[in-house]
């Protein structure tokens, strides 16, 4: 099982599925077309003995608590909750646990069986939308006020938008280079103690998804210089850099400040 406790949401599917119907409603779908593409999506998991169960829940549960009851989902969870197919996940598990996953199902049943709440407002998703180019040179302005520069090797695409993937180059300075010095720059690797404590095949390369600077202090801190040159790397085990921890993965990774 993906549980790792009797909550409802104590469940990989479960937890990510209250999260992308949230998505979905945000995007002005109604509680039909947010579960009809839900179903096509996890299509395996609807139609798996064990997942099932807990995608039906999952759905009526959340569509109930944002007020945007789907009547199908709710008929569903009422009749995996009446016919025990949940609960026959947690036969071989232990009698408490069995016993606590029957309460959570039972106030489920109760919930889904009452009136629920006014539709809440959930704000629309901005979705990345990054259009730096394979090649590209980005000057990344470090918290010490230098410069450093980032190559864009590739991209990253899930349903918050599309990401940059970027390898760092090997050089900081007060003024960007010209586009002939740039092309003579190395990659700078990682920081061996990044690295000293993990076996080979799972040590990260030295590149980066990048999230795409929105507020007004992130935006001056980036420049598209104009300059694009070869990758040094393919898109492949990225780390990812956060505007909140910037400067700080900087410094553990790259022992940049």
């Amino acid at each position: 099982m993906g549980a790792w406790g009797t909550a409802l949401y104590s469940d990989d599917l479960a937890a990510d599925l209250r999260s992308t119907l949230r998505d979905y409603f945000g995007d002005g779908l109604s509680a039909a077309q947010a579960v009809d593409r839900l179903v096509e999506e996890y299509a395996s998991s609807v139609n798996d003995p064990d997942e099932g169960p807990v995608f039906w829940l999952a759905i009526a549960d959340t569509s109930w608590k944002l007020g945007r009851l789907d009547a199908r989902a709710r008929e569903r969870a009422l009749e995996i909750i009446d016919g025990g197919q949940d609960l026959a996940r947690w036969t071989d598990a232990r009698t408490s646990d069995r016993r606590k996953r029957a309460a959570v199902l039972t106030k489920l049943r109760e919930r889904l069986q009452a009136s629920p709440p006014h539709p809440k407002r959930i704000p629309k998703r901005i979705k990345a939308a990054n259009d730096w180019a394979v090649g590209e040179v980005i000057g990344l302005r470090l918290k010490s006020g230098s410069w450093t520069l980032m190559r864009v090797i590739g991209h990253h695409i899930d349903k918050g938008g599309q990401f940059a993937v970027c390898e760092l180059l090997d050089w900081t300075g007060t003024e960007i280079p010209t586009a002939t010095k740039v092309a003579t720059f190395r990659v700078r690797p990682f920081l061996d103690s990044h690295r000293a404590n993990l076996p080979v095949h799972l040590q990260p390369q030295p590149q980066f998804f990048f999230s795409e600077p929105r507020k007004k202090t992130e935006k001056e801190r980036i420049v598209r210089t104009g300059i694009v040159t070869t990758p040094a790397q393919e898109s492949g085990r990225y780390t990812v850099l956060v505007w909140k921890v910037l400067d700080r993965l900087l410094l553990e990774l790259y022992g940049l400040s």
